[in-house]
Parts: structure tokens; C-alpha cells; sequence
């Protein structure tokens, strides 16, 4: 006792090699009045025996036990310390409720509890190390203070931590750390406030972050950074999925509330000032939940491998990013996700890139972005996804892109049929939607009712699945500027752009010749471009082909854009096309009609046509009159008949050329005046509307 108590004066460590101390002793020595300028207790391997109570005890030197042996728990409930260092000993567990250090608390370094650590309420005015310390009955600090950095690199615990409500005013490192539970949680830091960032991941010298067993975040406030980058999570209560899913249902069960037993990371209105990083790497098994977090800088995804049994392996509903998603390739492989992805009503500020992810979620919703917000470009390009890609309602600020993207195994309809593998229905995208480069969508894609404001691309692009999708591609009702539909072959299902608004259409033949038809009903644009189709011919048997029944819109429409062009004689080149098939499918009688009107006078878009009927009819008249000379009305006119003045009198309406209605006529002769008389109205009026139209183009 003496040479402790020299030793504490000359400010010299003691070294027992692991000879008995007196727990009564120490706690005598701790609680006597210090030696003048006594600077700490410095003991190193000691075997402390009996129980060390320091309870409401005020210590007014740091204290120094290190790589000591405690036979009894320390009992430092309520104490006050000015600093306390245990690094490397060894204890049945550590009792410091309320506990207060001046400055720092060293549990570091070979520290080994074989029992519970409670640090609740403890506060500590320096910083927290628990560095390559060892929890085998995991730890206790709900609501702790640390004044400094919690510094746990490398820390093994064998039970749930739990620091619910700390508030830690610098970082909180775990690089490195192992942490299991068999309860269900590794790690509790629900409400947690930390003035910088929060390191979970890699460590320079050992492993990277494991947890076996929920890590829960919910409420947390971060100053800074917080990184799993590389980190390993894994739930250890996982369900069985099909415990609760309603019958026949192949979409996951939302979990419900931070208890989530399918969570491995619960982050539930978690709110981190700078990014999240969530890539390099990182694996996970079981839900990581983001719902109505706020991330004020980037989401980084990129590497990073999630699994979920459950379903759902990303539920981010309601989130807010400030800054970008990364979720790209940039040299540490491509972020996969084995479940799925949801990101309901979030908004992210920046740029959205899954470019080069991998997604599955088999015959379901690989990712579910209803109303998801993104306020510059989202890039899909070269996405490989096995399910379908669910965004209605979406906002993008920029471009869509798609380039190169294979989307198959979407959603099935209880017929067995494929839902759409790309559901964009209602989006609003502020600049082009592009689905170019191969880009291929085993069910489909429905973009209906979106708004596009520059442009829609389908260029080289496969859709639909023969015998297995409705339409391969549904725009009825979109809103673009530009609409590009040059597919690589031709949809396997329907194409449907009934209602659709575009400004410039351009097509190709492998669209027309889509498995289920073209419906074209109330399809308005303004200019068709001829790229792939240059023969006005074909392009009318392709849309003959492709329509089913008839319909005069497709073709009043496409004579529009040809008359817009300054293509009149192309417009009513589809105007007589129109005009051929609508008396076509009228029946017998309709088929009579419509070939004496397209062979006389061309449905009035002829006017030449008429006028060689009329000089046909006036020849044949006159010829007729020729050898057939009628006899006069009356002898005492004594007129002078002429055969082709009389003929063309007779075929001219409303024109009198002095002839008509001088001569008697008989016979057939009076059949044939009647019948110039009719068909001189008929031609002459075809002959009149079609001059008027000329006049009018001119």
C-alpha cells in the first residue's frame, strides 16, 4: 500500500506482474486525499481481488489499471474520475452507470469484459476508446455522453451494443469492428446524435466492419459522414416470407416499423449532413431500410451487394438525397441487388445512376419507384434486371436513359401474361427518354399518359415477348416532342399510340409489323420523317397491314403531315388510299360505288381524271349525233343542228350554247342526251371542287 502510495506521488507506474491486490486497498488509496501535484495511478498488471466499489466515489487523479486481472465486477456506478484507463485487463463485466471522467476512458487494446459493460448515462468530458476491446456480454450505454470521439476500431463483442439516445460530439469509429448478437441486434444506436461522422467500414490493418445481427439507426443524427463502405451486415432473425404474404401475391410485404425482424439496417428518419455511403463492396443480408431519411449529400451504392430473403432489399420510401445516387460501376464491380428495390415518393436533388446494376427479383417488382423524384438525369444504361422496373409517376428533371439496358423476367399477370418490364405510366421527364443500344424489355414498355418534353427514343431497341406480352410498347396518351420508334425487330405484342401528342414521328417497317397490330386511334403529330420508309406505297400497306378494321383518322392524319411538308400530291395519294379501303370493307355494293368513283373521278382528288371523262363522254355524244340528226321543234326556226355543239350543250350544266332545246328527241337518243345531262353534273362539279382546291393551294 505504501509503494502504491510513493509510487502515485512520484508520478511512477507500478508493475505487480500479476501479484494480488486488495480490491479495499486500491479503493482506500483512490479515494484518500491525493499527494500534492500527484499526476495519475499508474498500475500495470495487477491481480486485483475482492470487489472494487467506487460508487459515488470522487477520484481526483486519472487512473491508470492497465493489463490488470479483476476477480469481481468494478462497481463505479455514479463515480466521478478525472480519467480512467482499463486498456488491456481483464474483468467479469463493468458497472459505471452515471458514471463521470473529466477526460478520457480508455476500454482499449486487449480489453476483455466477460460480462455486461453499462455505461448508462455515463459522461465522459474526453473520449470513449474501445479499440480492439473484446464484449462478451456485450454492452450498456444508453444515453452516454462523449465529449470527444467514441473510438472503437476493431472492438469484438459477442452480445447486442447498445447506445440508444448517446450524444457524442465527435466521430464514432468502428472500422474494423465484429459485432454479433443472438438476439437479433449487433448494434443500437436509435437516436444517437454525433457531431461527426460515423466509420463502418474497411480497416487500414484488419477486417472490415461485421455485423451479425440488425444494426438500428433509426432517428440518428450524423453531423457528417456515415460509411459502411465494404462493411458486412447480415440479419440473424430473418422470417420466412411466405409466413404473411397473401395467397397467389408475388410482391413482397412491406415491412412495417423499425422492429422489422427482416432488417439488417434500420435507418428509419435517420438524418447524415454529409453522405451515406453504402458501397466498396458492402454486403447485406436482410432489409436495408431507409424510409424518410434525410441525406444531405450522396447516396453512394456502387459495388455494393444486397440480399434479402425477405423480399425487399433496399426499402428507401420517402427518402431525400441532396446530392447524387451513385450506384455505378467505378472499378469495384457493379452494385447487385438480390431483392428488391424501393424508392417510393423519394427525392434525390442530383443525378441518379444504376448504370451497369445488377437487379433480380425474379416474376416481381425489381424496383419500385412510384413518384420517385430525381431533379437531373437518371441513367439506366446497361442495367441488367431480372423483374420489372416500376416507376409511374415519376419526375426526372433531365434524361431517362436506357442505352443498352436488358430487362427480363418482369411481372406476371395472374393469366400468366407479362406485366410491362419498364413502367413509366404518368411520368414527367424534363428531357428525352432514351432506349437505344440494344435496349431490350422482355414485357415491354408502358409509357402512358407520360410527358416527355424533347424527346422519345425506341432505336434499336427489342420489345416484348412473342405470345406472352399485350403490347410491347403502350404510349397511348404520351407527350413529346420527338418520337423515334426505329426498333431492331418487330415488337413482339401490340404497339399502342392511341391519343398520343408528338411533334416530329419517325418509323421504321419493323414497327408496323408488330406481332399484335399498330393502334393508331386519335395519334396526332405534326411531321413524319422518312428515314427507313421512302416509298409512299409501302408506308400505306404497312398501316393497311398493321390496323385491323378501318379507321380514316390514321390516314387524315398522315395526310396532314405529308400537306405540312408540301407534299400535296403525296397527301392525296393517302387521301384515295383512305377513300379505296373505307368502300372496300362497305360491302358488294359499297365496292361497285367506291371503284366507279376512284376510276371517274378519282373521289374528287382528280380533277384531270374528270375532265378526260367529260371530253370521253362529249366525243362519244357527238359521234353518236352524227349519224343520228334529230328532228327540230319547229320547222319555222329553221335551226342548224351541230353534233358536238349539241353534245357539249347537253354535257355542260348551267353553260347554254344555243343548241339545247331546239331538237326533238326519240329513243335512244334521248337516253343518251339524259345520260350526258348526268354526267356532265357529276363530272363537271368533280372537275370544279378539284380546280378550286388547286386554286387555293396556289
Amino acid at each position: 500500500m505504501n509503494d502504491l502510495a510513493d509510487a502515485l506521488a512520484a508520478d511512477r507506474e507500478t508493475d505487480l506482474a500479476g501479484a494480488e491486490l486488495p480490491a479495499a486497498d486500491l479503493v482506500a488509496l483512490l479515494t484518500a486525499p491525493a499527494p500534492p501535484g500527484a499526476p495519475a495511478l499508474r498500475l500495470r498488471r495487477a491481480t486485483v481481488t475482492g470487489a472494487l466499489r467506487l460508487c459515488g466515489a470522487r477520484v481526483g487523479v486519472p487512473v491508470e489499471l492497465r493489463e490488470c486481472t479483476f476477480a469481481h465486477v468494478p462497481d463505479l456506478r455514479m463515480a466521478e474520475l478525472a480519467g480512467l484507463a482499463l486498456t488491456g485487463s481483464r474483468l467479469p463485466g463493468l458497472r459505471a452507470g452515471n458514471l463521470r471522467v473529466a477526460a478520457d476512458l480508455l476500454l482499449d487494446d486487449g480489453f476483455d469484459a466477460a460480462g455486461p459493460l453499462d455505461l448508462t448515462d455515463a459522461q465522459i468530458g474526453g473520449s470513449l476508446r474501445l479499440s480492439a476491446g473484446r464484449l462478451r456480454a456485450g454492452a450498456v450505454a444508453d444515453r452516454v455522453v462523449v465529449e470527444g470521439t467514441c473510438y472503437a476500431r476493431r472492438l469484438r463483442a459477442d452480445d447486442e451494443v447498445r447506445l440508444p439516445g448517446a450524444r457524442v460530439t465527435g466521430n464514432v469509429d468502428l472500422a474494423g469492428a465484429v459485432l454479433s448478437s443472438p438476439t437479433g441486434d449487433a448494434l443500437d444506436l436509435t437516436g444517437v446524435t454525433i457531431g461527426g461522422s460515423m466509420l463502418a467500414g474497411r480497416h487500414a490493418t484488419g477486417p472490415t466492419f461485421t455485423a451479425r445481427g440488425r444494426v438500428r439507426l433509426a432517428g440518428a443524427r450524423i453531423g457528417g459522414d456515415l460509411v459502411f463502405s465494404g462493411a458486412e451486415i447480415a440479419s440473424t432473425t430473418i422470417p420466412d416470407p411466405a409466413e404473411d404474404a397473401p395467397e397467389g401475391s408475388r410482391a413482397p410485404v412491406l415491412p412495417a416499423g423499425i422492429v422489422d425482424p427482416a432488417a439488417c439496417l434500420v435507418g428509419d428518419r435517420m438524418h447524415v449532413e454529409g453522405n451515406l455511403e453504402l458501397d466498396d463492396g458492402l454486403r447485406t443480408t436482410g432489409t436495408l431500410r431507409l424510409p424518410n431519411a434525410v441525406i444531405g449529400g450522396y447516396l453512394r451504392l456502387s459495388g455494393a451487394q444486397l440480399a434479402s430473403e425477405r423480399g425487399i432489399a433496399l426499402l428507401a420510401d420517402g427518402m431525400e438525397v441532396g446530392g447524387d445516387i451513385e450506384g455505378r460501376d467505378t472499378g469495384r464491380g457493379p452494385f447487385s441487388c438480390a431483392g428488391q428495390v424501393r424508392l417510393v415518393d423519394a427525392t434525390v436533388r442530383g443525378t441518379a445512376s444504376l448504370s451497369g446494376a445488377r437487379l433480380a427479383t425474379p416474376d416481381g417488382y425489381a424496383l419500385l419507384g412510384d413518384r420517385w423524384h430525381v431533379g437531373g438525369e437518371l441513367y439506366l444504361r446497361r442495367l441488367r434486371c431480372e423483374g420489372t422496373l416500376r416507376m409511374q409517376n415519376v419526375e426526372v428533371g433531365a434524361t431517362l436513359d436506357c442505352a443498352g439496358a436488358v430487362l427480363t423476367r418482369p411481372r406476371l399477370r395472374p393469366d400468366g401474361t407479362l406485366r410491362p418490364s419498364l413502367d413509366l405510366r404518368a411520368a414527367a421527364i424534363g428531357k428525352d427518354l432514351v432506349c437505344v443500344e440494344g435496349f431490350t424489355a422482355a414485357g415491354g414498355v408502358r409509357a402512358r399518359v407520360a410527358d416527355v418534353h424533347k424527346s422519345v427514343q425506341f432505336v434499336d431497341a427489342t420489345l416484348g415477348t412473342s405470345g406472352r406480352t399485350r403490347y410491347a410498347l403502350n404510349l397511348y396518351g404520351l407527350t413529346t416532342i420527338d418520337l423515334l420508334l426505329l426498333p431492331a425487330a418487330p415488337p413482339a405484342g401490340a404497339v399502342r399510340l392511341t391519343a398520343a401528342r408528338v411533334g416530329t414521328f419517325t418509323d421504321a417497317e419493323e414497327l408496323w409489323a408488330a406481332e399484335g397490330g399498330v393502334t393508331v386511334d386519335g395519334f396526332d403529330y405534326q411531321t413524319i420523317v422518312d428515314t427507313r420508309i421512302t416509298d409512299t406505297r409501302t408506308r400505306l400497306h404497312l398501316l393497311e397491314q398493321a390496323t385491323g378494321d378501318y379507321a380514316p383518322g390514321p390516314y387524315e392524319q398522315l395526310a396532314a403531315a405529308y400537306r405540312r411538308a408540301g407534299h400535296e400530291d403525296l397527301a392525296e395519294r393517302v387521301l384515295m388510299t383512305r377513300q379505296v379501303r373505307r368502300y372496300r370493307e362497305a360491302g358488294p355494293a359499297g365496292r361497285v360505288w367506291g371503284a366507279l368513283q376512284r376510276w371517274t373521278v378519282g373521289f374528287g382528288y382528280q380533277p384531270w381524271l374528270a375532265v378526260c371523262w367529260l371530253v370521253l363522254a362529249w366525243l362519244l355524244g357527238a359521234l353518236w349525233f352524227v349519224g343520228h340528226v334529230p328532228t327540230p321543234v319547229d320547222d319555222g326556226q329553221h335551226p342548224v343542228f351541230d353534233p358536238w355543239i349539241f353534245a357539249a350543250d347537253t354535257l355542260l350544266p348551267i353553260v347554254n350554247l344555243g343548241q339545247d332545246g331546239y331538237w326533238r328527241l326519240a329513243g335512244a337518243s334521248q337516253w343518251i342526251a339524259t345520260g350526258l345531262d348526268v354526267v356532265g353534273w357529276i363530272l363537271a362539279t368533280t372537275a370544279a371542287a378539284g380546280a378550286a382546291r388547286i386554286l387555293k393551294r396556289v
